[in-house]
């Protein structure tokens, strides 16, 4: 979460979540190394995340498949410009905002931003609640729905700069073909306590008449795995939602990981036959990186390295939110990660690159 007033660090996301991460994924092995493969940085393609001068900057990145070449982007906080110069210091940071692609390639597309405005003032696409605010998960497009998933948090206790979680949300839009700004966001049902400190929605993939969606709990972010029908999602009611427990589908949740990232994406990857998870592994300077499995359940691979970020080699570097976007052509796999900063108050020059979603290719070997 960004901090305002004094000396500013642009550590923002729940990129801060995962301090205990770097440890546990050293300390522990899941099985098999992953698959090698080769990744690249997509200058060219970054530019798509510039198209809106008024936007200049978010995290998370999550994008959903719409159909007939039309790509939702998911980001969380985000700096919306209020005056002509376009600086941070000049802006509003909404909680989360929105981006519709068009075109399949990031480096030749069309993107246009949404956030709502009230009275020429900068709003969450995702209204806030009382105290509490969203930033986004991931999506899925089921025939006419759009299904959309938040994780809701609020600031502790004597602590207004922190943050922490609360719940998720799943939220419906009947009309995923008309304008995004004239799109409705309607709740849909989710399991009751105790199983709401689960965040289901980080990864929702649909195989067969299935649902599967991904989640994690604990300052070790295990990722859950839960599954709903297709029929039930659609009618939307994840509230029979059933989980993963080691052997079957039942009440009783068990992680497919033991230590996992607070960000990621999955994807049925068919070239490959394989259920392909994305992340940056580490905290700090990380390093984008991937898992397999066979199997939605897994078992998945230890994290294998796609990429060190060059953020990642700079002083105070704050590297996170690494994931995958299947729908995109341009590469075997299209991937991006966001780099910010433990430090002080980027320079102009560095505002242009810090905390914006950057683009990479990867090539399967």
């Amino acid at each position: 979460m960004s901090r305002r007033g004094g000396p500013i660090r642009w550590a923002i996301g729940r990129g801060l979540l995962g301090a205990a991460t770097l440890v546990c994924l050293l300390a522990v092995g899941c099985g098999d190394p992953a698959p090698r493969a080769k990744a690249t940085l997509w200058r060219e393609a970054d530019a798509l995340f510039h198209a809106d001068p008024r936007w200049i900057g978010g995290d998370g990145a999550y994008s959903v498949e719409l159909g007939n070449d039309r790509v939702l982007w998911l980001f969380g906080d985000s700096f919306i410009a209020t005056t002509p110069e376009h600086r941070r210091a000049h802006s509003k940071m909404v909680r989360n905002s929105v981006a519709l692609q068009t075109g399949r390639d990031p480096s030749s597309a069309f993107m246009q931003f949404y956030y709502p405005q009230k009275n020429a003032d900068p709003q969450s696409f995702a209204p806030e609640e009382g105290g509490s605010w969203f930033w986004p998960m991931h999506g899925v497009r089921l025939d006419d729905i759009l299904l959309l998933f938040y994780e809701r948090l609020n600031s502790p206790a004597g602590d207004p700069t922190g943050f922490e979680t609360n719940a998720s949300r799943a939220f419906w839009v009947p009309n995923p073909d008309d304008d995004v700004s004239e799109w409705q966001l309607l709740p849909a049902s989710t399991p009751p306590p105790p199983l709401h400190d689960i965040t289901f929605g980080e990864a929702a993939v649909v195989r067969g008449d299935e649902l599967y969606l991904y989640g994690t709990r604990g300052d070790r972010h295990a990722v859950y795995l839960a599954r709903v029908s297709v029929p039930e999602a659609r009618a939307r009611n994840l509230g029979n939602m059933k989980f993963w427990d080691g052997s079957g589908y039942s009440a009783n949740p068990e992680p497919v990981l033991d230590f996992g990232a607070p960000e990621f994406s999955l994807h049925y990857d068919a070239r490959l036959d394989k259920w392909v998870m994305v992340q940056t592994e580490g905290y700090g300077a990380s390093t984008l990186a991937w898992r397999v499995a066979d199997a939605p359940e897994g078992p998945f691979t230890d994290p294998g390295d796609l990429l060190r970020p060059p953020e990642s080699f700079e002083p105070d570097a704050f590297v996170y939110a690494g994931k995958a976007h299947p729908e995109l052509h341009g590469a075997d796999l299209v991937a991006t990660y966001v780099p910010s900063s433990f430090g002080d108050r980027p320079s102009y020059e560095d505002e242009k690159r810090l905390y914006y979603p950057h683009f990479v290719r990867v090539t399967y070997r």
